[in-house]
């Protein structure tokens, strides 16, 4: 986008103020390139700044508004409990948000629109005062979510709490745009929050985003299962003062990283010495990937099931180096190490046809352009979608998040804020004010006016920052609320297909299945299925999971012939493209079985097994998992129903030989 969010004159220079104070850069062609001052490499404690200090008192004002430094200002003052600070922040928010969309006037904000939204500065008009307007709004969702970070300590330490907040104003602001408090806990990232105030004081204000990453990270132990082996992180203390200590041996430095993306940076589940190791080993190596193929594979463990030897040597870095491993081993040690010299990067794992695999995906250079690269996403896992551990929420997410996040992470500061605000804004318009006494899982559904409103917040927020994923889920968190129309889903699935679907076609479609399944019309969800099937139809991890809902549907519908049309086209075009084959197969037999013929449904399994791909050179630990064997094993049940059992026992002698 070429606006920003602020006018001229005052607003402008609050606006280059913020930006200053926050340190957000944005992650530009000189990404990386940003001159930091030398750390010390010890890092000692920092008590507080004063909050007498009239600058600190400055720097929360011009975050937070002039609302919001008296709303946290009453609770550090102990003149207004918290829960009813929260109620009015809430408010707040709300009037806000009504507001901005009456200076943004419906010309500017077409909710049922003809055409998809296009991301041009003309699409839609911005003036001053709905820069202003904006501009509010987004100070008035920070400090709604900064209450409620206060809100979630006990009683007796919200004073202390908002005492310490003031007088942290930068890092106040990015935890609290941060923070998602519908899927975490706000108590448990609190405590966290404030052992850094405590025990690293001004050094947090330094590097608020780092110590925010941290917060919303370290609020639960940072673990990772990798096959028998365990991964644990050294804390958030240990973590925190690695990257401070080694500011200027950070591959793309601190500051100019967007706080979304370094939690991808320092969920490190690695010791300190291993990390320590891990930067005088690579620091300043730019090919992250080529550490993937670095460590030897573990042929012996594939193909043979022996214990692999680094698990015998005992699991860290330093011995999956000297004695190898398989894909998970390979994809840790590349993405810890990555880590540890300050490169965002993602442990990710999917099943095809045939196995489970790992590979790691991680920020990189083309030129002087930040892109995202994955190594070891070999063969038919180009095709099969990849799934990550969010740091932050503990869920597993696709992985096709990352390349968004990272152009996210690229649009300008006030870009970016704009996005955060309205997104907090219709979303509290969606669900309610949670911070009230109504209890959120027995509301109401929204009001089509509520709706109109929610959707024009997120129409600005997404022609702010196309890639800031969690303002397309707020959409479909609107199609599940039953409230919007089927015109309106129509638009806004259309939306997301032109605009993400190429780019971003996991993400495309996991936002508009669910607002797909919320279409009552029968016809119209078919009609949705079948567009969608024909832009991911290349795809057959996402074309196979369009089908098994197209299948579903025709069942409701009484069409069992239609739906076993749908399982055919699975089993005969994406049999290898993942696990969703075999479901297919159970399903198609179902059918079948449903019909008695048990004849053909042999029929059925014999051609699914003879498209299936044969696991070659693969130990029966790993082989088991495959779509072959599997419908192997189904082949040799249906044979059994009809009398076969010879015939069973050969296919089953088969398989066998194929495993040794």
């Amino acid at each position: 986008m070429t606006w920003n969010f602020l006018s001229t004159g005052l607003m402008r220079h609050l606006v280059a103020m913020m930006i200053s104070f926050l340190a957000l850069g944005s992650l530009n062609p000189s990404f990386g390139q940003t001159e930091t001052p030398q750390s010390s490499p010890s890092i000692p404690k920092q008590g507080p700044a004063s909050l007498a200090d009239n600058k600190v008192g400055d720097e929360f004002r011009v975050l937070f508004g002039e609302f919001g430094k008296a709303s946290v200002t009453s609770i550090s003052l102990c003149t207004a409990e918290a829960p009813k600070v929260l109620v009015e922040c809430g408010d707040r928010v709300d009037v806000d948000a009504r507001e901005f969309l009456i200076v943004w006037n419906a010309k500017e904000i077409p909710t049922d629109r003809k055409k998809p939204i296009r991301r041009t500065s003309k699409a839609v008009p911005v003036t001053s005062k709905s820069k202003d307007a904006l501009a509010i709004l987004v100070q008035s969702a920070a400090t709604v979510q900064l209450v409620r970070i206060i809100n979630s300590a006990a009683q007796s330490e919200q004073v202390s709490v908002a005492q310490e907040f003031l007088a942290h104003p930068k890092f106040a602001h990015a935890l609290a745009l941060l923070i998602e408090p519908e899927a975490e806990d706000l108590a448990k990232m609190l405590r966290v929050a404030r052992l850094l105030i405590a025990e690293r004081g001004q050094i947090v204000e330094r590097f608020p985003q780092l110590a925010a990453a941290i917060a919303v990270v370290d609020d639960a132990p940072v673990v990772m299962q990798i096959n028998e082996n365990l991964a644990q992180g050294c804390g958030p203390l240990p973590t925190f003062d690695h990257f401070v200590a080694n500011e200027k041996k950070m591959l793309f430095g601190l500051k100019n990283i967007a706080p979304e993306l370094l939690i991808y940076m320092v969920d490190v589940a690695a010791a300190q010495i291993e990390m320590d190791w891990a930067l005088r080993t690579y620091a300043g190596n730019r090919a992250v990937g080529e550490l993937y193929d670095k460590i030897e594979y573990d042929f012996d463990h594939l193909e043979k099931g022996r214990q692999k030897k680094v698990s015998v040597a005992g699991w860290n870095l330093q011995n999956i180096l000297r004695y190898g491993g398989v894909c998970a081993d390979q994809a840790y040690f590349a993405s810890t190490v990555g880590k540890s010299i300050g490169v965002p990067c993602v442990f990710t794992t999917a099943t095809d046809g045939v196995l489970s695999h790992a590979w790691i995906g991680f920020v990189g250079k083309s030129g002087n352009r930040p892109m995202w690269i994955e190594v070891g996403r070999y063969g038919g896992y180009q095709s099969v979608e990849g799934f990550i551990r969010d740091p932050q929420t503990g869920n597993l997410v696709s992985n096709t998040q990352m390349p968004m996040l990272l152009t996210y992470g690229m649009e300008p500061v006030s870009d970016r804020l704009s996005s955060a605000g309205l997104r907090i804004a219709a979303g509290r318009l969606l669900r309610g004010s949670v911070d009230s006494k109504a209890d959120p899982k027995v509301a109401t559904p929204p009001s089509a006016e509520t709706i109109e409103q929610v959707l024009a917040l997120i129409h600005v927020a997404v022609e702010a920052c196309l890639t800031d994923s969690r303002s397309w889920e707020v959409v479909a968190l609107a199609a599940r609320s039953g409230a919007m129309t089927t015109q309106q889903k129509q638009q806004w699935s259309a939306d997301i297909l032109t605009l993400c679907g190429d780019s971003y076609p996991e993400f495309a479609w996991r936002t508009i299945s669910p607002m797909i399944n919320s279409i009552s019309d029968v016809e119209r969800r078919q009609e949705a299925l079948d567009n969608a099937l024909a832009i991911f139809n290349s795809r057959g991890d996402l074309a196979g999971q369009i089908l098994l809902q197209q299948a579903t549907l025709y069942k409701s519908q009484g069409d069992p012939l239609a739906a076993g049309r749908c399982y055919e086209t699975i089993l005969n075009r994406y049999a290898n493209d993942g696990p969703f084959a075999i479901v297919a197969l159970q399903e198609a037999s179902k059918l079948l079985a449903e019909k008695n013929d048990a004849f053909a449904n042999v029929t059925l399994h014999e051609r699914a097994f003879g498209i299936m791909e044969v696991p070659i050179e693969i130990s029966p630990r790993f082989a088991r998992q495959s779509n072959w064997y599997r419908s192997g094993v189904m082949l040799a049940q249906a044979l059994r129903i009809v009398g076969r059992s010879n015939d069973a026992l050969l296919l089953e002698q088969r398989m066998s030989d194929v495993m040794k």
